[in-house]
């Protein structure tokens, strides 16, 4: 049995987010479903964590256990070969084994756009969150002052 690490972009737009559903579109069922074309292999992947509906990743990382005796190369072209435009495979590599996307998971970044003007960017409709106001910036840089310094945020892990 061989572990490998994919790394993958997709835009979640038109996704009903990660985690596979039997009657919706997602990057979980998406990205099995290829897997199964060029390994002929039934398997869940696993993924360092979940997106929601409509958010999108840039290096998602996922682990899955396979026999197939494809190279990482020839698995790489075949996944972005058989994957829909909105996936990105980045990479496919070797892991070591038992290599679980989450418990090996070393940090994780979350990033928030917001675009605060009335006049909407079509062209980042959805990556952005549209605010119809402009920002005020000093009231913001005074309020972050309380997040400066140490403190315990053990109660967000999961």
């Amino acid at each position: 049995m061989r572990y490998l690490k994919l790394t993958l972009a997709y835009d979640g737009t038109n996704f009903a987010g990660w985690q596979w559903q039997p009657t919706q579109r997602t990057v979980q069922g998406h990205l099995e479903a290829a897997i199964r074309e060029i390994t002929d292999e039934e398997t869940r992947v696993t993924s360092s964590g979940r997106t929601d509906a409509g958010v999108h990743a840039i290096g998602q990382v996922v682990s899955w256990a396979t026999r197939s005796k494809h190279s990482t190369d020839v698995l790489l072209r075949g996944l972005n070969a058989t994957t829909p435009r909105d996936m990105a495979i980045q990479q496919v590599e070797e892991a070591r084994e038992g290599f679980h996307a989450i418990r090996d998971a070393i940090s994780k970044r979350y990033r928030y756009l917001l675009y605060d003007d009335p006049i909407r960017d079509v062209f980042a409709r959805h990556y952005v969150w549209q605010l119809w106001q402009r920002l005020n910036v000093d009231a913001m840089r005074e309020a972050t002052q309380s997040l400066l310094g140490e403190h315990d945020f053990k109660s967000y892990e999961t």
